[in-house]
Formats: structure tokens, sequence, C-alpha cells
């Protein structure tokens, strides 16, 4: 079945992206021309057109009228569904970036009252906790503090493992396969831990998403404060009205 427009544009969105990233370009650059996307990629001017309004509406692009249009010097925003588990990589990746993500730490020692309570322990069992950073073209993006079971590293030790790639990836490969999160989110600042450590201005906004994470079997095996730049992150909700409620207000 052929892919609609809406589809085909939202997947020529994010090769648009890619492209932008393979060829380095850099805040201020021209985009080429609609006729030569639509050459490129053998597509028609509409799909081009719509492909281009979102990167437009997520950031990427901006237009000046009369002359073309050029990336954000601003950097993209990254809007995702809140309702969507995804992992921050996976989530930057979604809009055409190349993260890089760097370990801060990775330490085997107790949970505290809150990482027992997420991850079901006692005070006693220990817990692996790392703290790492996600960048694009050097800027941090997301700060991510993840706890979990450090009886998930055996038969290796915490400092025999790279947790420079997809820690998703890596619980899969121990057999506990991510499934879904609860989570809440709020707006907040960077905690004195990790201000320390950014070069972000203090005025900076940032959006935390706490998580609980379980496996396809139902057991939490990863807890996650992510600390989202809020200049760069947007999440959206789709809400119903409930049925109980009639009439209007």
């Amino acid at each position: 079945m052929p892919l609609g427009r809406t589809s085909m544009a939202a997947n020529l969105a994010d090769a648009i992206a890619q492209l932008l990233t393979d060829e380095g370009t850099s805040p201020g650059d021209r985009l080429p021309s609609e006729a030569a996307l639509c050459a490129r990629y053998h597509v028609s001017r509409g799909t081009v057109r719509e492909a281009l309004r979102r990167l437009e509406l997520g950031g990427l692009l901006e237009v000046q009228h009369g002359r073309g249009r050029f990336v954000s010097a601003a950097g993209p925003t990254i809007e995702r569904p809140i309702t969507e588990f995804e992992s921050a990589t996976a989530m930057l990746a979604g809009r055409g970036l190349r993260p890089v993500t760097r370990v801060l730490s990775a330490e085997v020692t107790a949970p505290n009252e809150t990482e027992a309570a997420a991850l079901g322990l006692p005070s006693t069992a220990p817990i692996v906790r790392l703290m790492r950073v996600r960048l694009s073209k050097g800027q941090p993006l997301v700060y991510q503090l993840d706890s979990f079971p450090a009886s998930l590293l055996e038969p290796q030790h915490v400092e025999e493992i790279d947790f420079s790639g997809s820690l998703t990836e890596w619980l899969a490969s121990r057999g506990h396969r991510l499934s879904s999160s609860s989570a809440s989110i709020r707006a907040t600042v960077l905690p004195p831990s990790v201000a320390a450590l950014s070069d972000v201005d203090s005025i900076t906004p940032w959006l935390l998403i706490t998580e609980r994470v379980v496996d396809t079997s139902g057991l939490s095996v990863l807890f996650s404060e992510g600390y989202h730049r809020g200049d760069a992150f947007s999440f959206h909700v789709l809400r119903h009205r409930s049925a109980s409620r009639g009439g209007s207000e």
C-alpha cells in the first residue's frame, strides 16, 4: 500500500534533517530550494512543503521571506508525545540529530529511599547508578540519572561495561526488554550535583521526567530522572473530555 502524503512528508522531514547533519550544516546555512529537494528525493512539491513545514515547527529551520529557508540559530525543538515511551537517544535521533553520550559517573552503591521504592528493592540491595549527558554539536540537551539493580551486571563488573550506548538495548541483552513506564514531568532547575558539571547558564529552564520503567514481565528494572533542556524540548499529550461530563461550560 503506498504511503499517504502525511507519512511521506514525515519520512522526508527525517531525511532532510539527517541530510543537514551528514553535511555538517551550521546555523545560518541556507537550505536547498524546493525544486532541488523534489529532484533529490523524487517527491512532489506539496510533499516537500509539508516536510519543510514540519521542520520549521520543530525549530530546525527558519524562513526569511524573500531569501529562503535557513538552518535555525536557535536549534531544533524536540517535540514528542508524553505518552510515547522511548529512550533519550531515540528521541534525539528521531529529530535527525546524532547525539553523543558522555558517561559522567557509574558506580555500585546503596539505593536511596526513592530508588529502593521504585525498583522494589530492600535498602541493603546494591544498585548501579549512572549519570550521563547527551550532547548535540557540543551542546548538552539531556542529563540522565539512571539506576537499576546491580544484580543485572553479573557476571561483569561496572567498570567493565561501556554505558555510552543505549541502556535500553543493554538491558534487553540481559533479558529485560523494557515495555512501558510510569512517568511524571515538571519544570525544575538542575540539582547542584548536575549543575556543577553543566556549562549551560543558570537561567536555562529544564523539564524533569521521572520514570519507573518495567520490562515485558512487569518487573521494575529501571528508575530514571531525565533533565531535558526546556528551550529544546516540548512534550504534548492528547486529552479527552470525560463522557460523564455533559453540557457546556
